[in-house]
């Protein structure tokens, strides 16, 4: 049997997120970023209840959603797959399938909207990306146009590591302004990659795709033809 549905209300916590937890040093600058107004998540929460990302669905948003998911079913096919800034699950719809476990982080009002989606291999938990912790080892850990919101890109990255396992893939979808040219060139000194697309849609907005492996990952790719 499979569980049904939480209400839309219950937004569960990440236990293992716990503010009070974190380093005294990560602690100051979450409460100086609050208290200076540069934190994200209140204006997050806003814009979500507004409606302000429905255009996340929009057809000319697809491309990237399904090229993340085919990196899924053919690297990782049935595997478990942490969505890190999921926002209400929209890459999630695309899996189809093609992970056996899923679990979604980003702030409490995008969760809040995705809480109809969970089941007993699906869930969506409130945390900052900055901050998250968990216990659970996943195949796949995706960053789906969320990247650029972490604090230090190659320390945050590197955080995320123990959270894969001992074969996972990192895959990372960035929008394709100039300016995260440099965040791809301060990946690539790091992270191997196994594949990349980059694709335009009609308005001739760009997106890069790339699938990778982190310098301990045991991941080998399947024989491919000549």
């Amino acid at each position: 049997m499979t569980t049904p549905p939480r209400p839309a209300s219950a937004v569960p916590p990440v236990a293992d997120s716990d503010p009070s937890a974190l380093p005294l040093a990560a602690r100051l600058t979450r409460g100086v970023r609050r208290a200076l107004g540069v934190d994200r998540e209140k204006r997050w929460n806003t814009e979500y209840a507004e409606g302000g990302w429905q255009w996340l669905r929009n057809l000319d948003e697809l491309a990237h959603h399904c090229v993340l998911a085919g990196y899924v079913a053919y690297l990782k096919p049935g595997g478990s797959v942490l969505d890190v800034g999921c926002g209400e699950g929209v890459f999630q719809e695309q899996l189809r399938g093609a992970a056996g476990r899923y679990l979604g982080v980003d702030f409490e009002e995008p969760i809040r909207q995705a809480q109809h989606k969970v089941t007993e291999h699906v869930r969506f938990v409130v945390g900052d990306m900055n901050e998250f912790t968990t216990s659970e080892r996943f195949d796949v850990i995706v960053f789906n146009e969320s990247i650029y919101y972490l604090h230090d890109l190659m320390a945050g990255l590197a955080r995320y590591e123990p959270f894969l396992t001992d074969d996972g893939v990192i895959l990372i979808s960035m929008h394709g302004k100039e300016r995260n040219d440099a965040l791809w060139t301060q990946i690539e000194t790091r992270y191997r990659q196994l594949d990349a697309v980059t694709m335009t849609n009609h308005r001739g907005i760009r997106w890069t795709t790339k699938a990778l492996v982190s310098p301990n990952s045991r991941y080998e790719l399947p024989t491919q033809a000549p």
